[in-house]
C-alpha cells in the first residue's frame, strides 16, 4: 500500500467531502473515490457513509483515522531521520490560505523565497477560513494568510496586517441599487439581507451583517446560506436580496450580480499573516523577516 493513500484518506476524513479533498491533493474525484474503495477492500470493512447529501466516517473509520496518523508520524520521522544521517535534511513550512483572495500575494512573494531558500521546503494549503484557524491551532499549518474585520480583535494569534479591503455589497444587476456604484449601508439595510449560516460558520455575523450593528441600524434577515459561495450563486436569481461581503471575494460572483462599494468608511477587512507565537518552527521567523522586506519594496495592487 502506498503511503500516499493514507494522507489522502486522513484528509478525507477531516473535510468529509470528496470534491474538496481531491482538490487539495491535486487529483480528480473520481481517482480518491477509487483510491478510498481500494483502503475498505484492503482491510475489508467500510469507511465512510455516503449519501447524496453527507459523508461520515464509519466507526472503524474514525478508528483508522487514528492509526493512519501514528503511522504517518513515524513514517515522516524515520523519513527525517534517514535524510539527516545522509545529508539530504530540508526545513518545512507549512501555509494555509484563503483562495484566490490572496494567491496574488503567494504567487509574487513565495517565487522568490524559494529561490532563496531552497533547503525550505514550503507546503502551501487553499482552506476555508475555520479550517485555516484550526490548522494553526493545531500546528499543522505553521502561518496563514487570512482576512479579518478591522473591529474584531485577534487575541489568538500574532498577525501582520499587509492589505486592506473595503466592505461591499452584492446584489443581483437588476436590483434597484445595482446602478448606483456606491451604496449607504442604511441604503442596503432597506433591503432583504442574506449571509452565510453561523452554524457553518462561526464568524458569519463578525463577517457580514455586524457592519450594520457597528452603525446602529436595523435590518431584516430573510435567508442563510452553508457558504460565501451558495450565497452569491442565489443572487444570480434573487433581485430583490444584498449580500454584505470583502471586495476580495468578487470573482465568487456570477455574470448577474454586481458588487458595490459601501460609503461608510470606518471599518473594513484587514488581509494579514497570522501565526501562532507557540510554534517553535524556526522557518517561521525567516519567513516574516523576508516577507516584511518584500512588502516594503513592492506594491501588491
Amino acid at each position: 500500500m502506498k503511503i500516499r493513500l493514507l494522507y489522502e484518506f486522513i484528509l478525507l476524513s477531516e473535510l468529509l467531502n470528496f470534491s474538496r479533498a481531491a482538490q487539495k491533493m491535486n487529483i480528480t474525484q473520481p481517482v480518491l473515490s477509487r483510491h478510498m474503495k481500494y483502503l475498505e477492500e484492503l482491510f475489508g470493512v467500510e469507511l465512510f457513509r455516503r449519501d447524496t447529501h453527507s459523508v461520515e466516517l464509519t466507526s472503524t473509520g474514525k478508528l483508522l483515522s487514528v492509526e493512519a496518523r501514528k503511522i504517518i508520524y513515524q513514517y515522516e520521522s524515520s523519513l527525517s531521520v534517514v535524510n539527516a544521517f545522509t545529508g539530504k535534511s530540508r526545513r518545512r513550512l507549512a501555509i494555509t490560505f484563503l483562495g484566490e483572495a490572496i494567491q496574488h500575494v503567494l504567487i509574487k512573494f513565495l517565487t522568490q523565497f524559494r529561490q532563496d531558500n531552497t533547503d525550505i521546503i514550503v507546503e502551501c494549503r487553499d482552506s476555508e477560513l475555520g479550517e485555516a484557524l484550526l490548522f494553526l491551532e493545531e500546528h499543522q499549518c505553521d502561518l496563514g494568510f487570512l482576512i479579518r474585520p478591522n473591529f474584531l480583535e485577534n487575541k489568538q494569534f500574532c498577525s501582520l496586517p499587509f492589505q486592506t479591503d473595503p466592505l461591499c455589497v452584492a446584489v443581483n444587476k437588476h436590483h434597484p441599487l445595482a446602478g448606483r456604484g456606491r451604496v449607504s449601508l442604511k441604503e442596503v439595510s432597506e433591503w432583504p439581507i442574506i449571509r452565510v449560516d453561523p452554524r457553518e460558520f462561526l464568524l458569519s455575523e463578525e463577517y457580514s451583517t455586524r457592519f450594520f450593528d457597528c452603525y446602529n441600524i436595523p435590518f431584516t434577515l430573510v435567508k442563510e446560506y452553508p457558504n460565501l459561495k451558495t450565497c452569491c450563486f442565489n443572487l444570480e436569481f434573487r433581485d430583490r436580496v444584498a449580500l454584505l461581503m470583502p471586495k476580495h471575494r468578487e470573482y465568487l460572483l456570477g455574470n448577474n450580480s454586481v458588487l458595490l462599494e459601501v460609503i461608510e468608511d470606518d471599518y473594513w477587512f484587514n488581509l494579514e499573516l497570522v501565526w501562532d507565537n507557540k510554534n517553535t518552527n524556526p522557518c517561521i521567523t525567516l519567513f516574516l523577516n523576508a516577507f516584511k522586506v518584500f512588502l516594503k519594496s513592492t506594491p501588491l495592487n
